[in-house]
C-alpha cells in the first residue's frame, strides 16, 4: 500500500514549524534564500527573495505581519497570475490525452508539478483520467543537475518505487511535469519503459520530442519563445516548495517512504497559499466550462509585462526578470536524443 504523502509531509513539517516559530525574522527570510539558491542559483535567489520582502514591507515589522501579507499576497498570485494558464494546460494535457487515447492514472512528478496537479484535480472531476502524484527527479536516477549538484544514494529503490504505481506494467503511461529537457524521461524509458507507451507532456519543453504547453500556446501569441524559459523557472518561484528536494527513497512496512525534511517556515506557508489560490481559480474556471486560448494568451502577455518591469524597475512581480542559466549539455543533450524513442 502506497502511503498519503500529502498528509504526511503537511503534518511532519507543521509540527517542525512550529518548534521554529521563536526563530528571528531574518533568519526564515535567509532560510528561504537558501532553499532558492538551488533553484535559481545564489545570485538570482537573492535577487528574487530581496524584492520579495521588499513588497511585503520589510524586515521591520513582526514575524506574524510578514507571513500573513506573504500568505495574501501568494494567494492572489496564484489565482491571478497563473491560475488561468494552469488551467489552460490542464485542459490542454486533457487534450492530448483524448489524442493518445488514454484512461486511468496521469502520473504528475513532484515537486514541481504540484501547481499543475493542483488545477487538474479540480479540472478533471468527473473524468475517466485522474491525477496521481509521484516522486523522481535527477538526482535519484543519478542524472547531474548544475544548478544544484547534489547527491543521491541510487540504489534502484527509485525504480522499484515506481513500479509499485504500476508503472511498468501499463501499456500507456502520461507523465507531467514542468520541464524542460527529458533526462528523467529518457533515463526511464531506456531503463524500465521499454514495452511502454510513454508519453511526457511539460509545462514547458526545451525537447523537441517532448510537446510544452507553453511551447506552443507561445508559438500563437507572438511572444519571443525565450519567456517560456523564464516563466517555467518562475513557478518554483511563486510557488515555494514546503520541503526540499528528496534524495533518498526506502522501502518499509506499509510501502514506501520518501525522505522529506522542511525546506522553511516561509516557503511551507507561502507555497501552500499558492497553491490554495489555484485551487480557488480552478474552481471558479471549472464552473464556467475553463479558459480559452484567447484568454490564456492574454494571461501570457500579462505575465510577459510582468516579467519585462521587474527587470526594468528591480521590483517584485511574481515574475522572474530573466531565466536561470540553461543546461550547458542541453544541445549536446539532444544531440544524442533517439528520435524513435518516444511514440
Amino acid at each position: 500500500m502506497l502511503i498519503n504523502f500529502g498528509v504526511q509531509r503537511g503534518f511532519f513539517i507543521g509540527k517542525n514549524m512550529e518548534k521554529e516559530y521563536e526563530q528571528s525574522i531574518s533568519f526564515y527570510i535567509e532560510e528561504m534564500q537558501e532553499v532558492f539558491a538551488k533553484e535559481l542559483t545564489p545570485e538570482l535567489a537573492k535577487v528574487y527573495v530581496d524584492s520579495l520582502i521588499e513588497k511585503l514591507g520589510g524586515e521591520n515589522q513582526s514575524l506574524e505581519s510578514l507571513i500573513d501579507k506573504g500568505v495574501e499576497l501568494h494567494f492572489k498570485v496564484g489565482k491571478d497570475l497563473y491560475g488561468p494558464l494552469l488551467v489552460g494546460f490542464s485542459q490542454w494535457v486533457a487534450k492530448k490525452i483524448g489524442e493518445i487515447g488514454h484512461t486511468g492514472p496521469v502520473f504528475f512528478v513532484l515537486r514541481d508539478a504540484a501547481p499543475l496537479k493542483a488545477a487538474a484535480d479540480v479540472m478533471w472531476n468527473g473524468r475517466d483520467t485522474y491525477p496521481v502524484a509521484v516522486y523522481a527527479n535527477r538526482p535519484l536516477l543519478g542524472i547531474e543537475d548544475e544548478i544544484s549538484p547534489e547527491w543521491s544514494n541510487v540504489n534502484g529503490n527509485l525504480v522499484a518505487y515506481l513500479k509499485s504505481l504500476g508503472l511498468a506494467d501499463s501499456k500507456k503511461i502520461v507523465w507531467v511535469d514542468s520541464g524542460a529537457w527529458g533526462t528523467v524521461p529518457k533515463v526511464l524509458k531506456e531503463h524500465m519503459l521499454q514495452h511502454s507507451e510513454f508519453h511526457p507532456l511539460f509545462w514547458y519543453s526545451h525537447n523537441p520530442y517532448i510537446p510544452g504547453f507553453l511551447n506552443e500556446l507561445i508559438s500563437v501569441s507572438g511572444i519571443d519563445p525565450k519567456f517560456g524559459e523564464i516563466l517555467n523557472d518562475s513557478l518554483e518561484c511563486v510557488f515555494p516548495q514546503p520541503f526540499k528536494r528528496p534524495l533518498d527513497i526506502s522501502k518499509w512496512k506499509y510501502g514506501w517512504q520518501v525522505g522529506f525534511k522542511p525546506s522553511g517556515l516561509l516557503s511551507y506557508k507561502w507555497g501552500q497559499a499558492a497553491l490554495s489560490g489555484v485551487h480557488f481559480c480552478a474552481e471558479e474556471k471549472f464552473l464556467s466550462g475553463g479558459i480559452g486560448v484567447e484568454e490564456g494568451i492574454v494571461n501570457l502577455h500579462q505575465l510577459v509585462k510582468l516579467s519585462q518591469f521587474a527587470k526594468e524597475n528591480n521590483v517584485w512581480t511574481g515574475i522572474l526578470p530573466t531565466n536561470t542559466p540553461t543546461w550547458s549539455k542541453g544541445e549536446e543533450f539532444l544531440a544524442n536524443w533517439n528520435p524513435n524513442l518516444l511514440p
